[in-house]
């Protein structure tokens, strides 16, 4: 019976604790452009992503990485899910699986034609990135829609802000 106690206490101690949960409201295409207003004087790194996309769920750790190593230094980062309303609890797992703690969006839209016409994604593509300067200026766009996104070529340009 002791051993039985003894074994029973071993899982007790070494279950991982759970993650917090990732701050998530929803946004349309309005808001995201009152919030990219209220951030003139920072550098702003937009990021279109969906829980469905490898490539995005593959590039949001760097984007992430990008936003704590800048983030002093005046880097604001958005992430933007193109997920169904029905696929919040996926997002905020996947976000606090990552540690993002940047400003985190669900679209209003959900995923589809909507959604890509509302924040003007031409090509339906996702990862989809955008890197405005500090006059609110969109400097740079990464789309996935012709090769995969480099993530040394999308820390090059935010580094070079800061140079």
């Amino acid at each position: 019976m002791a051993a039985v106690l003894v074994c029973s206490a071993c899982g007790r101690g070494s279950r991982p604790k759970p993650l917090p949960e990732a701050p998530l409201r929803e946004i349309d295409a309005p808001a995201l452009n009152r919030l990219l207003e209220k951030h003139r004087g920072d550098v702003v790194l937009v990021d279109f992503w969906a829980t469905w996309c490898g490539p995005c769920v593959e590039l949001l750790p760097h984007t992430v990485e990008l936003h704590d190593r800048f983030r002093a230094l005046g880097l604001v980062v958005v992430t933007v899910s193109l997920d169904d309303p029905d696929q919040q609890p996926a997002v905020r797992r996947l976000l606090a699986r990552y540690g993002a703690t940047t400003q985190n969006f669900l679209a209003r839209y959900g995923v589809g034609p909507e959604a890509f016409a509302a924040f003007g994604i031409a090509d339906g593509a996702l990862p989809h990135l955008r890197l405005y300067d500090r006059q609110g200026n969109l400097l740079r766009t990464f789309a996935a829609g012709d090769a995969p996104i480099d993530p040394r070529e999308v820390e090059r340009a935010v580094r070079d802000m800061f140079q």
